[in-house]
């Protein structure tokens, strides 16, 4: 679906015009949404910006320097906004500016808001309810499995999770979305570092592709040719986390990315949430201390936060479904016989003797397939000869 431009008062054609602006100057690397909105200020219109000279434009803008100033006017004048929407069109991009209907308020309202969104897959999911998933590019096991249970019960509820695409936790909680099904209500969008076409890290590409065909979203506010570097992924971060009505972390260190996410999800008033992890493990530092500083809620079930949100309406206009316990959500990559097991224990702690009167299955094929679960971590021994499924 194409976005229409907002006219905000201003004919057709200079909305048009306006919006080709935009996508030009976002290809300037320094000139950003404070710079732009400092322009419309002092001009009204950055299309009023080529009947002055670039001495008279900086001397009205005081935080633009005469060179900004030139640059810009030089993307005026250019063609980049046509090569921009020509490329986007082979590729099968839209570029939204927040000039554009489907532009999500929630990042038009900030001071740094993206000029341009480049987006493959249903851009309309940018303005329906999301909650980011965000953690360590070097996650446990552990942590990895949390961020696919937290992400395909809140898909499956129909909330829609949101990422950066990353290693470790993002692309866990990217493939528990998908894991929850085509036919799940809640999506995933993953926000880039980079452009569209230098997607980074290159092994993320193929969970890229997958997500915008499985009616999902990639995003990214960079045009055409522009490349992951150390200022782009903090600046991912602020999109990641204004887009969103909260923020799950699930796994991290006193440094790093996941940190700046949590930082910008407070300094934009969402709420933060966190998993308690292990004391004894570095990895989960981070969460400690947000936990204990009062900064995140601690949370242990995505049913604690989806009960926070069930008031939200959803899906074009629809009520959150009721929370209800994830047992019937599968890990992938069970047996047959282990996904009976799996499915029969429930909220239960359970004997052989239980599951065989649950299931029907032979005593062996129970004996198999509890190996089976222990070996991939899905279920835990407890006293008395019972299993229960891990939490």
């Amino acid at each position: 679906m194409e976005s229409s431009p907002s006219t905000g008062g201003l004919s057709i054609s200079d909305a048009t015009r306006l919006r080709a602006a935009l996508i030009a100057i976002n290809r300037l690397p320094r000139v950003g949404a404070a710079k732009v909105r400092s322009l419309e200020r002092a001009f009204g219109s950055l299309l009023a910006l080529p009947e002055y000279t670039p001495a008279e434009i900086a001397q009205q803008c005081k935080d633009l320097s005469l060179q900004m100033v030139i640059d810009v006017l030089q993307a005026l004048s250019s063609g980049w906004a046509a090569e921009e929407e020509a490329r986007a069109k082979a590729t099968n991009v839209q570029i939204l500016t927040w000039l554009d209907d489907l532009y999500p308020e929630t990042l038009r309202a900030l001071p740094s808001a993206p000029l341009c969104l480049y987006c493959v897959g249903n851009p309309q999911l940018l303005r329906q309810p999301q909650i980011a998933i965000i953690g360590t590019r070097a996650a446990s096991l552990y942590g990895k499995e949390q961020a696919q249970r937290f992400a395909m019960r809140f898909a499956a509820a129909g909330m829609h999770v949101t990422s950066g695409l990353a290693e470790g936790i993002d692309s866990a909680a990217h493939e528990g979305a998908l894991l929850a099904g085509e036919a799940a209500p809640g999506k995933t969008i993953a926000v880039l570092g980079a452009a569209l076409d230098c997607v980074y890290p290159q092994s993320r590409k193929p969970l890229a592709i997958q997500i915008a065909r499985s009616g999902g979203l990639v995003v990214s506010e960079y045009p055409f040719g522009r490349h992951a570097d150390a200022k782009t992924f903090p600046q991912r971060n602020r999109i990641v986390a204004a887009l969103t009505k909260g923020t799950l972390v699930i796994e991290t260190a006193t440094k790093g990315g996941t940190l700046i996410t949590a930082n910008y999800a407070q300094e934009f008033g969402r709420t933060l949430y966190a998993l308690p992890g292990r004391v004894d493990v570095h990895s989960f530092s981070g969460n400690l201390r947000l936990i204990r500083n009062g900064d995140a809620r601690l949370v242990t079930s995505p049913e604690e936060i989806l009960d926070e949100f069930s008031s939200l309406d959803l899906q074009e206009g629809q009520p959150l479904p009721a929370s209800k316990p994830d047992t019937d959500i599968l890990p992938p990559g069970l047996s047959p016989e282990e996904e009976q097991l799996y499915k029969a224990l429930g909220n239960d702690e359970l004997t052989v003797d239980d599951l065989i009167g649950r299931t029907g299955l032979t005593s062996v094929a129970v004996s198999v397939a509890l190996v089976g679960l222990r070996f991939k971590r899905r279920i835990q021994d407890r006293p008395g000869g019972r299993v229960r499924r891990t939490r």
